[in-house]
């Protein structure tokens, strides 16, 4: 007899929106700390470290607001040694309160001393980073150890949200640059995304090949590339969130090289964080439960 398989229904949109929220601010603070690194234009790496707190902050609200009990998020903390729940939750709040101090010191009457000090404020982004990297990871591990759902079940998916991750970051703080007139790094930051985003299409094709280990992960594979996901993923991930990305910073750096408009990047910038909400949607929806086992035999409720 054919095994039915049961899409997961539990994690929808507004875990989506924490993953690539939490994802997207690592990201842009990652970006803001390497560009003060760099003494780009100041603009640009205090658009990144100011939009890492907010954004991972809100998207921390809204995973708490799944939880049915927000009042019981504290359980979150309990047990770091063997849940990655915890784990994750504990880097998350360690980012959060380094980045607000990074905030804290850039805003008066603070100022002077965060731009006196350049070794403290280098300090406090190394801490920051790393914690960012961590949190962009973690948004992938939190997936992968929930073993129930084989095509989550994967190493590659951590490195996927991460590349994601810092993808939408750089593209958010190309975007808030472009706008606000910045000038020196700003390409430096398009051509790092044009890598990023070809790495991310490498690193999609190899969790394709990683999810035909087991008949559940084989089916979330269809119904992604050619199934009920099928149209989001392709529209919405391939094209808009990379292709039409890749295009436009491709036109923007090597023919206009800046000379042009700003239309098309912020085009392209806008289409490519909206294509990395997207992806984490189509990587929930295309969840399948492993069919329950008892006594040499498999049950599962329903079809894909």
């Amino acid at each position: 007899m054919e095994i039915q398989l049961k899409s997961q229904t539990k994690w929808r949109w507004i875990i989506a929106i924490y993953l690539f929220l939490a994802g997207l601010g690592g990201g842009a603070y990652f970006t803001g700390v390497v560009a003060d690194f760099l003494q780009w234009d100041p603009i640009i790496s205090k658009i990144g470290i100011f939009m890492g707190f907010p954004c991972v902050f809100v998207g921390s609200m809204f995973l708490i607001a799944d939880l049915g009990t927000p009042a019981n998020f504290w359980r979150a903390f309990r047990k770091p040694g063997t849940s990655w729940i915890a784990r994750g939750t504990i880097i998350i709040s360690i980012f959060m309160i380094v980045n607000a101090i990074h905030i804290g010191f850039w805003i008066w009457p603070f100022t002077p001393i965060l731009e006196t000090a350049v070794d403290l404020r280098h300090i406090i982004g190394i801490i920051g980073i790393v914690f960012a990297f961590g949190t962009m990871i973690y948004t992938g591990i939190l997936l992968a150890a929930s073993r129930p759902i084989a095509f989550w079940s994967t190493a590659v998916l951590p490195l996927l949200f991460l590349v994601s991750a810092l993808s939408t970051g750089v593209m958010t703080v190309v975007l808030l640059g472009t706008l606000a007139g910045a000038r020196e790094g700003l390409n430096m930051l398009e051509k790092f995304d044009i890598m990023l985003i070809i790495l991310e299409m490498f690193v999609l094709v190899f969790y394709f090949q990683a999810t035909h280990r087991v008949p559940e992960s084989r089916a979330s594979a269809r119904a992604v590339l050619r199934g009920s996901v099928a149209s989001l993923f392709w529209f919405g991930v391939a094209l808009f969130g990379l292709v039409i990305p890749l295009v436009l910073e491709l036109f923007e750096v090597f023919i206009v090289a800046g000379s042009g408009g700003k239309s098309g990047i912020i085009i392209g910038t806008i289409c490519g964080i909206a294509g990395g909400f997207i992806l984490r949607q189509v990587v929930l929806l295309g969840g399948i439960h492993a069919p329950l086992k008892a006594g040499g035999f498999e049950y599962a409720l329903t079809n894909v």
